[in-house]
């Protein structure tokens, strides 16, 4: 009789150990609004795979790509609602919640390194901004990391290499940033979308694309591009790559947020390294092509950080008046950020393991995961 109590007793033990493990796990549904074969697609994959990993299959993440569950636009509110649970925030489609989070896309063009940009944000935002992280919490989202577009160029219908041949020419740019640089040298900003790039540039309505070289493959601008004029004119910046629903986050338990805080840097890393082998394709497709690709001239060079230097106070005034009191502040240290990882990145930027080991310990290992982003 004994005998059987015990082994009932140990049978209702087990049985209760397994309901406890199955009700800690999770599946996360991860939104964004790329193709899954877009390095933001990749990158998610890679996202999922390491979360698995490191929760030992306690958390896994199921992935809704290309706008099948939350349109672009309406990612931030569906993340905040948790109609998802994470997901690729772009924070200028909902510019009024993320002041600073628009202040980065005016920052576009300080530093030319898309990697230690995507690292400097991500250290700026979650351990030297307070402001920041309270934009998101207002959004009841975790900011889980920052993130860098492939470096924009000048991709033209013909010879504008020069700052008499660029003089009232006609740039497609990507946002304001772009128009005040366009005037800078003498041209004029276009608003086009970067999917009628091809339609306009072909046609003469513009006379060169403000993007990323990989446009010449993904966009077709191969086929009618005269000149790719490696002048790098920054990159897209604003918006939260994993971006998390406080509630979610703050139900897991604390090993389980670790193994997230983990995975992010490693997903980063592939992400941007993807937008690098895009690029490398299409410079190979441009050869291919016979699409001259050159360096950009001195004289634009020059403008160009003359441009930077001279743009920067009006960013900070502007700031200011949207209320970013400490704009000034931020520009100075994300300045400092961008050439500290510049520094880090050089020795070991052709390889992955060392990148995103050493982007976790400058940040992520300095977040609590027991605290860090947890309701009380």
């Amino acid at each position: 009789m004994k005998a059987k109590w015990m082994a009932a007793t140990a049978l209702a033990f087990a049985l209760a150990l397994g309901a406890s493990g199955s009700a800690s796990a999770t599946t996360l549904k991860a939104v964004h609004y790329l193709s899954p074969k877009h390095p933001v697609g990749l990158g998610y994959e890679t996202f999922a795979e390491e979360v698995k990993k490191n929760t030992n299959g306690e958390v896994t993440v199921r992935i809704f790509p290309a706008e099948s569950l939350l349109g672009a636009k309406a990612i931030s509110d569906g993340i905040r609602d948790q109609v998802a649970d994470v997901g690729f925030a772009t924070m200028s489609y909902t510019p009024s919640y993320y002041p600073y989070g628009v202040m980065l896309n005016d920052l576009a063009m300080v530093g030319e390194n898309d990697m230690a940009a995507a690292m400097a944000i991500t250290e700026l935002f979650n351990l030297h901004c307070q402001p920041c992280l309270a934009e998101y919490t207002k959004q009841n989202q975790l900011f889980g990391s920052g993130m860098s577009t492939a470096p924009y160029v000048l991709i033209a219908k013909g010879d504008i290499n020069s700052l008499e041949k660029i003089k009232g020419k006609k740039l497609r740019a990507g946002g304001a940033l772009w128009d005040r640089f366009a005037k800078s040298v003498g041209a004029t900003g276009v608003n086009v979308p970067s999917s009628e790039m091809y339609e306009t540039l072909s046609r003469g309505i513009i006379d060169a694309a403000v993007y990323a070289v990989g446009g010449l493959k993904t966009h077709g601008l191969a086929d009618t591009a005269g000149q790719v004029v490696l002048l790098n004119l920054g990159s897209f910046r604003s918006g939260n790559l994993y971006s998390i629903n406080l509630d979610t986050w703050s139900k897991m338990t604390t090993p389980q947020r670790a193994g997230i805080l983990k995975a992010i840097p490693v997903a980063v890393v592939k992400t941007v390294n993807e937008y690098h082998a895009g690029d490398k394709a299409a410079l190979e497709l441009a050869k291919e092509k016979k699409v001259p690709v050159v360096q950009p001239d001195p004289g634009l060079l020059a403008a160009r950080k003359d441009f930077v230097e001279k743009d920067l106070p009006g960013i900070v005034e502007a700031a200011k008046k949207k209320g970013i009191e400490n704009a000034q502040e931020f520009v100075d240290k994300y300045k400092e950020l961008l050439a500290k990882y510049e520094k880090l990145i050089g020795p070991i930027e052709n390889d992955p393991k060392k990148l995103s080991d050493m982007f976790y310990n400058e940040v992520y290992a300095k977040l609590d995961p027991a605290t860090f982003g947890v309701k009380k």
